[in-house]
């Protein structure tokens, strides 16, 4: 049977502090317990590693030996140790993270740069995509998503509630009729982020299938459309609070909500995550107001 790392580091340990009151002082130990250790290190070796006195204790030739081929290893494992601890305590690393266009600058924007000031060793490479990216076949560390998620075998954080509601120009209005019920809006033009949405749904599940000519291809045009007066357009209330105040854009329906979602910060379901990947999930949840 050979001696473990732990027996050496034991010796090691004696050898340096020079008492064996010190040494367990060093490793959290009992006296009697190093002594003990020690003694079956002996037994196990067969030689005789210290001497002992009543004044001190010195190492034997072959105590030495093996001191002096055990110190830079077990050197080594503790300087391994301490710079594993230093890096645990260290944010720092890239992070990226997928979302769309639209939630990408409403509602993760705004907390990067507070997040990247209080830890400035993060990078975070941002994904912007229509697409619902396998985060998992395409290595990304976090997704911000809205709606429905699809896969349930992902780690899943829930961020907000998420209000949609229906939201049209003067000049549209002026020139097609503002809608006065849910009824009213197969008359007029929608604008849509793509041609299989383009079914609205009500809370309580009535739904209207729209007419459109154009499918904007993302959120962020859409608003732009909506205020360019091209139609109706069905938007997240988080990206229409200046135009509502400023009466860019007017809110249609309002005795009639819409069908909410939830958005959500996403990883996958690895056991462990990097210090970083972490820290971000954990400051984005903190920081986006929970509306209910």
């Amino acid at each position: 049977m050979k001696p473990s790392l732990d027996d050496l580091a034991l010796l090691v340990t004696i050898a340096d502090e020079g008492s064996f009151t010190a040494a367990a002082r060093t490793m959290g130990l009992p006296k009697s317990t190093v002594s003990r250790r020690l003694a079956d290190l002996e037994l196990l070796l067969r030689t005789s590693l210290i001497r002992r006195s009543t004044r001190a204790l010195s190492l034997t030739d072959e105590g030495r030996r093996i001191y002096d081929m055990a110190k830079p290893s077990i050197t080594a494992a503790d300087n391994a140790a301490q710079a594993i601890a230093e890096r645990e305590r260290l944010v720092a690393g890239r992070v990226s993270l997928t979302t769309t266009a639209a939630l990408g600058q409403y509602l993760v924007a705004p907390h990067l740069a507070k997040l990247t000031g209080a830890y400035p060793d993060v990078q975070i490479e941002l994904r912007l995509t229509e697409r619902r990216v396998n985060i998992v076949s395409d290595g990304i560390d976090l997704a911000v998503r809205m709606g429905a998620l699809d896969d349930s075998d992902l780690v899943a954080r829930r961020l907000c509630l998420v209000r949609r509601v229906l939201v049209a120009s003067h000049t549209y209005l002026e020139r097609a009729g503002t809608p006065v019920a849910p009824s009213d809006l197969a008359a007029h033009n929608a604008i849509v982020t793509s041609a299989a949405l383009n079914t609205w749904r009500f809370d309580g599940g009535w739904e209207c299938a729209m007419r459109w000519t154009i499918a904007a291809g993302n959120m962020l045009v859409a608003h732009q459309l909506a205020r360019l007066g091209h139609g109706i357009a069905l938007l997240p209330d988080f990206m229409l609070e200046a135009d509502l105040e400023r009466g860019v854009l007017i809110r249609l329906l309002p005795d009639y909500p819409m069908e909410q979602a939830d958005a959500w910060i996403v990883s996958s379901p690895q056991r462990y995550r990097s210090l970083a990947v972490q820290t971000v999930l954990n400051y984005l949840v903190g920081a986006i107001e929970p509306v209910e």
